[in-house]
């Protein structure tokens, strides 16, 4: 049965004392876009920008237990290149994901790392141009890479690109027609399946878009949720949960809300739920003990921070804290503990600009 509850949410808005905070950058610009951690530290990805050429270089920071700095590198190429995700394997390396300008057009660049930020090796994907990577997964075999491309017909479509351990392609694959396509988050499934969540424009109007495929790239169905009369969805976020899945990202109007969708295994909405507009975007779900707790951001006219939502298997809102933290810009966080985590972004100060920027919350 499909259910659609607007949660009316009376806001928390948490002032305490963080157990750490950290900041790198000076005065140029300095962002960071994705994270991974456990009870060691965190490893961060985003980039650093220069005045000379190259401008932008993809960037990794490891922090200890602490949130202190342990080391940076810098992974970049003769060309400019962002830093989208990263991953980490059951080995303990990290694949990084980035954006490399090229005067071809854009392509994927993945490095592979070892624990000490060695590089293992560096590779560059995509048979079309203009690639954008939003989001990784490690699966049993490699890794499935999700993003944007535009092909030969000039269409923007989603991307997911699949690559072995030693950074071979496997499959790549596009979905969409003749409008605006992007894949923005991929999870690895139990059953060894894929499942890819984006947004899809048709007639314009924006629907949620979501697929399932197998581990070899054939899509088992594919699913468009939303309406030629209702809001604009879009789909940030995507984790397997008892009997389906949990679907996070943007309703908007007018504004945007935060998402929040129950899916059951064959695509058909189970519950939908949107957050107050103090929380325009889900942007990640994690799964914490017993339940799942999501990542989203927090706006007001007075306070802006990140938020952090308790959700259950069934996809009903439990709890919720707004943090603030001033000028902070949230764009994704790691679990490092029950009920621990650490959020990434970007935070602009008058005096240094755009500074790579993490923090960490218990809830």
């Amino acid at each position: 049965m499909k259910r659609m509850a607007l949660l009316s949410i009376l806001v928390l808005i948490v002032q305490l004392a963080f157990a750490f905070t950290g900041s790198f950058g000076g005065s140029r610009t300095e962002e960071l876009s994705s994270v991974v951690g456990g009870s060691d530290g965190i490893l961060a990805v985003g980039f650093s920008e220069y005045y000379d050429e190259p401008y932008m270089q993809t960037i990794v920071i490891k922090t200890d237990s602490d949130g202190n700095i342990s080391w940076t590198k810098e992974y970049g190429t003769p060309v400019d290149d962002i830093g989208r995700c990263i991953v980490l394997t059951d080995e303990g390396m990290a694949l990084l994901v980035s954006r490399v300008e090229m005067t071809s057009g854009a392509k994927l660049m993945a490095t592979l790392i070892d624990g000490n930020g060695s590089q293992v090796w560096q590779n560059f994907y995509g048979k079309y141009r203009d690639y954008s990577p939003w989001s990784v997964v490690v699966t049993d075999d490699g890794f499935v890479i999700a993003g944007q491309c535009m092909t030969d017909n000039n269409y923007l479509q989603a991307s997911l690109i699949k690559i072995d351990l030693s950074g071979r392609t496997v499959w790549e694959r596009e979905f969409g027609k003749d409008g605006i396509d992007g894949a923005q988050a991929v999870t690895k499934l139990d059953d060894g399946n894929i499942l890819a969540t984006g947004y899809s424009w048709i007639e314009e109007r924006q629907y949620l878009w979501l697929a399932l495929l197998d581990s070899y790239g054939k899509t088992r169905w594919q699913k468009l949720i939303g309406n030629s009369e209702g809001p604009f969805l879009e789909g940030r976020a995507a984790i397997e949960a008892e009997n389906g899945f949990l679907v996070g990202g943007i309703s908007s109007s007018f504004s945007g809300k935060a998402y929040l969708a129950k899916i059951d295994t064959f695509g058909e909405i189970v519950e939908e739920t949107l957050l107050d507009d103090k929380y325009p975007a889900l942007l990640s779900i994690l799964k914490d003990n017993d339940n799942y707790v999501g990542l989203a951001s927090f706006v007001t006219v007075e306070d802006e921070g990140f938020g952090l939502i308790e959700i259950t298997k069934e996809g009903e809102v439990l709890t919720h804290e707004a943090f603030n933290v001033d000028s902070f810009e949230p764009h994704a966080f790691a679990r490092i503990g029950a009920g621990k985590f650490v959020v990434v972004g970007t935070k602009s100060t008058d005096e240094n600009g755009r500074q790579a920027y993490w923090i960490s919350a218990d809830f």
